[in-house]
């Protein structure tokens, strides 16, 4: 079987056009290089593809289905093309990006909106992770780049070239109906109270969880920022929580930042690329939104 992608494009084209002469004008062909390669076409199928018994050729219920088949190939063609153009013009075919569940995802939707242009050649995959889990996570999965909470110093000595983000502020916080919402809490109050922790995704803390912040061992792990919120707003414990989850129960009251010292904290989140590494147009995309 010995077809071309020429042949097919002509069967549209006939179809379409609705007569054999039709078809030449629109391919820029003479009549008979069209019926010639119609020929070819049955030819190396081995079927017949027009009843040619009337005035007007029509297509057989062979050739229909061959003209279903050939239109999904020539879709297929026109989009190996598209690709191609886009590879040429730097665009990654994918952009894997892994992201802290502590951040404002606000500006990560900003992005996801933006690769869902059809324009835009390349996709968009977005991880999260927590804590020590998104660089570990982006040191073995070939991400492209890692929104992370920070370092301390900088991450030369890693391989990374880091970008700062916006400060990220986590306050202490409880429901009003919880017991350490009523005056001073000292570290003997908390002793006796569960401390709501998200669970740090690294695959070191699977079998053993990472220690708590606050030192506690009465300690109940979550899975997310919005998990912990509701148990945080049913009084089932306190904790650390980032302040743009919570800013409109603060606001109504119910979540109050508890009388701890501290009682807030805030990280230096950035973006990081391993040094060396160079982003394509996706990328620059990306970081470029990121920033609006």
């Amino acid at each position: 079987m010995n077809f071309t992608i020429d042949q097919l494009a002509t069967l549209d084209s006939i179809e379409r056009m609705g007569s054999f002469a039709a078809a030449a004008r629109e391919l820029h062909k003479v009549p008979s290089a069209v019926s010639y390669l119609v020929r070819e076409l049955e030819s190396s199928l081995g079927l017949v593809l027009f009843d040619r018994s009337r005035r007007r050729a029509e297509l057989t219920a062979e050739g229909r289905e061959i003209l279903r088949l050939g239109r999904a190939l020539l879709e297929q063609g026109r989009e190996l093309q598209r690709r191609s153009t886009h590879l040429r013009e730097g665009w990654e075919p994918e952009l894997r990006v892994i992201v802290d569940g502590a951040l404002p995802m606000a500006q990560i939707t900003r992005c996801l909106r933006r690769f869902a242009d059809p324009d835009i050649a390349t996709r968009l995959r977005v991880e999260v992770e927590y804590q020590e889990g998104v660089v570990d996570s982006f040191d073995t999965s070939g991400a492209d780049l890692a929104l992370c909470l920070g370092f301390r110093g900088d991450g030369d000595e890693r391989g990374y070239d880091c970008v700062p983000l916006a400060p990220l502020r986590l306050l202490l916080v409880a429901s009003p109906e919880h017991p350490l919402a009523s005056g001073p809490v000292s570290r003997a109050r908390k002793s006796s109270h569960a401390e709501l922790i998200v669970r740090d995704s690294s695959p070191r803390f699977s079998q053993r969880s990472k220690g708590s912040w606050e030192g506690q061992q009465n300690v109940v792990l979550l899975s997310d920022f919005h998990s912990k919120r509701a148990a945080l707003l049913d009084a089932a414990g306190y904790g650390w929580i980032p302040e743009h989850f919570i800013e409109q129960d603060l606001v109504a009251g119910t979540l109050i930042q508890l009388s701890h010292d501290p009682n807030e904290w805030t990280y230096h989140p950035q973006i990081i690329t391993k040094t060396g590494a160079s982003l394509g147009r996706g990328g620059q995309l990306f970081l470029d939104t990121l920033g609006q």
